[in-house]
């Protein structure tokens, strides 16, 4: 009996401790008052009343106890204090990467990876993003950022003649520029471009002298308050956007993406008390001129939802007989964002791209889209990188995610405190039944495996109802339970305290293998022997060619060559060995499994040769070298895997018929071609395509002579 008591009284010292905090605490504070004097109310009892019961309990009952009183302080640390919050956001954050496969790249070989399109992605949002493509292409120009707004203008007239849905700019139009005329004309022919605009923090120490012309025309746009809305206003300044331009728009909305308190934006607010009014947030703006609605139509319930009410069911991505849209929001206005991705899960087209002076009439490619223009790279200016559950991603996909979530209507459900606290009842119930009851080792394989279980249904309902569980603060519970009824027996139980002891030291010993196995740095090398088909092209007189070019001239041109080659591959599901100088090898049918892996390869080919004619006619107008280029394929057994030292390794091949590959593509310079396949490689793709039969030669590596054949073209 001594045994128990002192472990118990430090525990009842504890709570005994935590509970008279709570009560001064209570007496100190206003706000929340009655939450710190239950806790403390609640906190110091519990200790006495365990302390005394676990004293006076036979030792069997124990450990029922020792799960409840966990239960209890978790309870209250979970609903009453911020504690595990943190850890919380942790387990949301590693269930929507765990959920969204689109995210989950393959790595191919070192700096290769292959991205897998995101199917949650809503066709009609489109990014027209200034990235670095667009940097570039402007700087080439001599034009530098901030572009001047006749290019916003050219820009809008070009768009809007696809006749998209809507346009937004998320640049922040606030002070008098040149071109601001020619802007307002071109955003209002167009009718259908919103702008944003920010909300501050601090108030606004810059005196616009329009400034009341401004906040008249914004506070066209504003909802009524919630009579029930007690909530303190956290926003103190405005800055709306120019007059003539909020006249020429069709809409306008605040643009804040508020982090939460680690940094990561989860959320995203839908609308900001000012003022005594609710403002918009610009995604709800888009929202509501997708659907074709009016302030009128719209409900608001500070804590529970925006209703979107009267909405067309042919729009509707999950229409309802009440043709509604209730949007779940909490006290402060903020919405959930279920986010299906990281950079790059929505379409996106370079700015520059539209940059253009003609029109885009017989081009439905923007028709009825929502076309977003925002910054999209993270050189060249001032970065508007923010992080989300994915890590770092600009914030005009931020916006993106809020408006695919409306649309798509997969919202978010968090469940309450309550709901939360029931669970972890039910669980402090399993674990109370069974964990005492059972030995050490079966105990350890029964938590571990309501662990998992529990994890992965707490996925399930996110992935497939979008329900959010807590997940971090239950599993401490489980863990915290089973590690002190665990501790209790070593304590108690001296003729087992060896056998508890190792079985510690085995179970550390099993997750430190695991955490190893997890780490990708830790790839074993080795290979596999599997039919591949391989694919070698080489520039003809490249020598002579870099005599005629500086260093700079040499680089860029080669660039231009290799890139073009490298997208043809990756494009027709190669994989892309190595560049050895001028040289490309490239191989099909690994790691990704291909049937047709010799027909792609050919196909890749003929695709290189089509494509190197289309930039020489680019480049004799120019005045520059045009290239000519030699490629060999052969198909047969190869080693494809992780080859070199611990320290340095790469995705490659290895074998005979690599080799031949290698020779085939310089075999071209005697007959004079341009693409030489083997027979190997002929006998897998004979009924697709066009060759001319050349000769029989004699390769070294091979004791009978090889038939070889001039590529020509597709049968198709």
């Amino acid at each position: 009996m001594t045994n128990q008591i002192m472990p118990i009284a430090v525990v009842a010292l504890i709570l005994l401790i935590s509970g008279f905090t709570g009560l001064y605490i209570a007496g100190k504070l206003q706000r929340n008052k009655k939450i710190f004097f239950f806790t403390g109310l609640l906190a110091g009892p519990v200790g006495l009343i365990f302390a005394i019961i676990f004293v006076k309990l036979p030792e069997r009952y124990i450990g029922n106890f020792v799960t409840f009183a966990v239960f209890i302080l978790l309870s209250l640390v979970f609903s009453q204090t911020t504690l595990l919050s943190g850890l919380e956001w942790g387990s949301i954050d590693f269930r929507f990467y765990w959920r969204d496969p689109s995210q989950k790249s393959e790595k191919i070989q070192e700096g290769v990876r292959l991205n897998k399109k995101n199917p949650k992605a809503r066709e009609e949002i489109i990014i027209a993003g200034i990235d670095e493509n667009t940097f570039r292409e402007f700087d080439s120009k001599g034009i530098s950022w901030p572009y001047p707004w006749k290019y916003h203008s050219i820009f809008t007239k070009y768009v809007a003649s696809g006749k998209p849905q809507s346009i937004l700019f998320d640049i922040m139009f606030i002070d008098h520029k040149d071109g601001e005329k020619e802007l307002a004309s071109s955003i209002k022919n167009a009718g259908n471009v919103f702008l944003d605009y920010p909300f501050e923090n601090n108030e606004v120490d810059v005196n616009y002298t329009d400034i009341d012309e401004r906040m008249e025309l914004l506070n066209r746009v504003r909802f009524p308050v919630d009579p029930s809305d007690n909530s303190t206003e956290f926003v103190k300044g405005v800055t709306p956007p120019l007059p003539e331009l909020i006249k020429a728009s069709k809409g306008i909305g605040f643009a804040n993406v508020e982090p939460g308190r680690d940094g990561i934006n989860r959320t995203v607010p839908l609308i900001i008390k000012y003022k005594g009014w609710y403002y918009p947030n610009i995604d709800l703006v888009i929202i509501m001129d997708y659907y074709g609605i009016s302030p009128d139509d719209i409900e608001i319930k500070i804590g529970k939802y925006i209703k979107l009410k009267n909405l067309p069911a042919e729009k509707m991505a999950k229409p309802n007989r009440e043709r509604e849209i209730k949007i779940p929001i909490d006290s402060d206005g903020f919405m959930d964002v279920n986010f299906i991705g990281g950079f790059g899960s929505f379409n996106h087209i370079p700015y520059y791209y539209f940059v253009n002076d003609g029109n885009l009439e017989g081009n439905d490619s923007l028709k009825d889209k929502i076309v977003m223009v925002a910054i999209y790279a993270v050189t060249g200016v001032a970065t508007d990188e923010k992080k989300s559950p994915y890590g770092p991603t600009f914030g005009i996909e931020h916006h993106a995610n809020a408006i695919n979530t409306i649309l798509s209507q997969d919202f978010l459900y968090k469940l309450t405190d309550l709901q939360n606290m029931l669970i972890m009842l039910a669980i402090a119930i399993l674990l109370g039944i069974f964990i005492p009851r059972m030995s050490i080792v079966s105990s350890l394989v029964t938590t571990l495996i309501f662990l998992i279980a529990y994890t992965v249904g707490s996925h399930m309902l996110f992935k497939h109802f979008s329900i959010i569980t807590a997940m971090a603060t239950p599993v401490i519970q489980t863990v915290l339970t089973y590690t002190l009824i665990v501790s209790y027996r070593v304590v108690n139980e001296q003729q087992e305290k060896k056998y508890i002891r190792q079985t510690f030291s085995k179970f550390v010993s099993a997750s430190v293998v695991d955490e190893l196995l997890k780490d990708p740095s830790k790839v074993k090398l080795g290979g596999e022997k599997k039919i591949l088909t391989v694919l070698f092209s080489d520039i003809r007189g490249f020598t002579s060619i870099s005599e005629q070019l500086t260093p700079e001239e040499l680089v860029e041109h080669l660039n231009i060559y290799l890139q073009a080659m490298t997208d043809i591959v990756i494009d027709t599901e190669g994989t892309l060995d190595k560049y050895i100088g001028d040289a490309i090898m490239a191989f099909w049918g690994a790691p990704i499994e291909l049937e047709n892996h010799a027909l792609k390869s050919c196909q890749a080919a003929l695709r290189m040769m089509d494509k190197m004619a289309e930039i020489n006619n680019v480049w004799e107008h120019e005045k520059k070298p045009v290239l000519d280029i030699g490629i060999g394929i052969n198909t047969g057994d190869m080693v494809v895997g992780c080859m070199g030292s611990s320290s340095r390794m790469d995705y490659t091949l290895m074998g005979d018929n690599v080799n031949l590959g290698s020779r085939l593509e310089g075999t071209n310079k005697v007959y004079r071609t341009n693409i030489i396949i083997s027979d190997f490689t002929y006998q897998y793709v004979k009924d697709h395509v066009i060759v001319r039969e050349l000769d029989l030669i004699r390769v070294k590596g091979k004791a009978l002579p090889v038939k070889i054949y001039e590529l020509i073209g597709m049968k198709d």
